[in-house]
């Protein structure tokens, strides 16, 4: 199995409620790639969080599956509009 996993800190500009919209757009995508097993996105409340507030946890059968998210229509308007909102992220993929 591939975990993809993506944290995020949001530009301060970024509102509460345009924080849902692209999680909700992002759990979404789970009924439109196939190649998805899961998809599990939160706010976060530890206090170890370096100012990440939110995150992504993303599941594949196989990195080939992770590949067809990445490169997928409907995974790539949610990526360009994480991207205007993020002032940083990290991803991590790992094989579990």
């Amino acid at each position: 199995m591939i975990v993809h996993i993506a944290l995020f800190r949001w530009r301060s500009d970024v509102s509460e409620s345009q924080i849902d919209k692209v999680m909700v757009n992002i759990k979404n995508l789970k009924s439109q790639i196939k190649d998805v097993i899961e998809i599990m996105c939160g706010k976060n409340f530890s206090k170890y969080s370096d100012g990440f507030t939110h995150a992504v946890v993303v599941t594949f059968k196989d990195r080939k599956g992770l590949d067809a998210y990445r490169a997928h229509p409907a995974h790539r308007p949610i990526a360009k509009m994480v991207d205007s909102m993020e002032e940083k992220s990290i991803g991590i993929d790992f094989e579990s």
